[in-house]
């Protein structure tokens, strides 16, 4: 918000300056709205909040591109969820249909043995009936039996006979028994069945409820996000706006300086850090061989590297100029101008008007060049002068 505030503030200083507010509206001394130096200050100042907007837009737009990815990521993570719930729901619907069918085994084991029980029963009163018939005839040793025969084939018989009764007996008991134990055995092992999927069914219940939270909480980053990200784009689409309200300001005083014919302040043409390999003067001629003024300065380096406008103006020249190899010379009004040679590639064409730091072109070797380099000059009224004389330090 500070930021903001003083780009405004700029703002309305440097329109006052051009005019399109009347003194009475922004007062400023005479001593400062005459002083062609204090403008330049002023306009120093103007693009140093330039370069400050446009580094908070690169922050925001870091910013929005990191939101973008959480975005993703959220987005991501909820179809995953998705997908897991419906998982679940379906193991949910299958275990409710287990249970459904072993409740109905249950039941119907239930009434197999509720009828299995009444044919015990009815085995057992057959067995009671026949001990009470024979406790009403008398009862029959199988002794007597046995010694009544008439031979022995009779004895044998006989014998058979009485055993085959007593292994009915005891294969009825057996019987009962068995029938009885194997249905209590089915009935026993339903039920622990049952436990099991309705244990089952709550221990998936429990993961589907605790995978719905994390959906709920994922859904309200997912909105945290989403909101942070639409404040994030109006911060962004405000300081754009207002970055280019600054650099349209900048170049309507640049050209208005320009056609005033002030002397502008010149910026050194690279950036980073500035290793001059040959000054302003006489010099003996690296591929000449012979002594001859230099009417500029040589500034080493890498090949490719953005060659900056010093200063606002018009380019005049943008093509190869002999020994200066591809050059640029641009023309800032009055009696300045500035050269660039040796480039490798140009970013501008004749008649361009080109703000201060502008990238125009890039370091190259052409022309009478031993390796990549930036011949740099500034002339005045056509006169070569030392670069240094008018170029901030470093």
């Amino acid at each position: 918000m500070k930021t903001r505030m003083r780009a405004v503030a700029l703002v309305c200083l440097l329109l006052a300056l051009l005019g399109v507010f009347p003194a009475s509206v922004l007062p400023l001394p005479g001593s400062v709205a005459g002083d062609a130096r204090a403008r330049a200050g002023q306009l120093e100042e103007l693009q140093e909040e330039l370069e400050r907007t446009r580094r908070l837009i690169e922050e925001k737009q870091a910013e929005f591109e990191r939101l973008q990815s959480q975005e993703r990521s959220v987005t991501g993570e909820l179809a995953r969820i998705g997908r897991e719930l419906d998982i679940l729901q379906g193991e949910l619907t299958d275990l409710e249909s287990r249970i459904a069918r072993t409740e109905e085994s249950i039941a119907e084991t239930a009434v197999e043995i509720a009828d299995a029980q009444a044919r015990l029963d009815a085995r057992t009163d057959l067995m009671l009936r026949r001990v009470r018939a024979l406790a009403e005839v008398g009862y029959v040793h199988y002794l007597e039996v046995l010694l009544g025969s008439r031979s022995f084939a009779d004895f044998l018989g006989r014998f058979e006979f009485l055993r085959q009764i007593l292994a009915a007996d005891v294969e009825l008991f057996d019987q009962i028994n068995e029938e009885k134990r194997q249905l209590e055995q089915k009935k026993a092992y339903l039920e622990e069945q049952r436990s099991e999927l309705v244990a089952l069914r709550a221990e998936t219940s429990a993961r589907k409820a605790a995978i719905a939270q994390r959906k709920r909480a994922s859904e309200r980053i997912l909105n945290d996000i989403r909101r942070s990200k639409e404040a994030t784009a109006q911060a962004l689409d405000e300081l754009e706006e207002m970055s280019e309200r600054l650099a349209r300001l900048i170049v309507e005083i640049q050209r208005a300086r320009q056609q005033s014919g002030e002397i502008p302040l010149f910026a050194w043409p690279l950036d980073g850090r500035i290793v001059i390999t040959s000054g302003f003067g006489m010099r003996y001629h690296p591929i000449l061989r012979e002594w001859r003024p230099h009417h500029g300065i040589d500034l080493a380096a890498p090949m490719g590297t953005p060659v900056k406008a010093s200063a606002a103006g018009t380019v005049i020249l943008a093509s190869w100029a002999g020994g200066y190899g591809r050059c640029i010379i641009i023309d800032h009004g009055g009696y300045a101008s500035t050269l660039y040679a040796h480039l490798s590639g140009f970013r501008v064409s004749i008649n361009d008007f080109v703000a201060q730091g502008a990238v125009i072109g890039y370091v190259g070797s052409t022309g009478y060049s031993t390796g990549p380099h930036l011949h740099f000059e500034i002339r005045l009224h056509g006169e070569p002068k030392d670069p240094l004389d008018f170029l901030p330090p470093r």
